[in-house]
């Protein structure tokens, strides 16, 4: 079977794919387990909470406009 220059550039790209992944993955493995620490768990609730709060300001301002859009029709 001969591989076509598409199917071998499809299958490069998925091996690349694959390795990021892997890369990606490999930060909790048993070999580099991730130490979590209170302060890092405290860093990440800190910023999940930002994040919330910032959804919840912009969803709050978007109701704002549009009732404010309805009140001048």
């Amino acid at each position: 079977m001969r591989i076509t220059e598409n199917t071998l550039r499809k299958m490069i790209i998925q091996e690349m794919r694959n390795v990021r992944r892997q890369k990606r993955l490999q930060e909790g493995t048993a070999e580099r387990p991730i130490a979590v620490t209170p302060q890092l768990l405290n860093r990440i609730i800190r910023e999940e909470y930002t994040r919330f709060q910032r959804r919840q300001r912009l969803t709050e301002a978007k109701r704002r406009r549009l009732a404010a859009a309805k009140r001048r029709r």
